[in-house]
């Protein structure tokens, strides 16, 4: 996954999705919003900020415990640079 973010003042994560057709079929695109979306409600932040997540691979071969893992990735990176 790729990520674009940018800090906001509501101190929550809101997140934006740009998945291609060519990483999978809508079932498998609706599938990876709705898992990062409840990552994001679930996750507990003090710096909020706005993110636009890509897929980079096809959706079939991601591991799910990995893109979690990408995922506190993205709020660590985002807290450094934006906190």
């Amino acid at each position: 996954m790729r990520a674009r973010y940018s800090k906001n003042t509501l101190g929550r994560i809101r997140l934006g999705f740009s998945v291609s057709a060519k990483t999978g079929n809508a079932v498998e695109r609706n599938l990876f919003k709705r898992r990062l979306r409840q990552y994001s409600t679930e996750k507990a932040v003090d710096v909020g900020f706005d993110a636009v997540i890509f897929s980079i691979v096809p959706l079939k071969k991601t591991n799910w415990n990995k893109m979690m893992e990408d995922m506190e990735k993205l709020v660590i990176q985002a807290k450094k640079r934006l906190g």
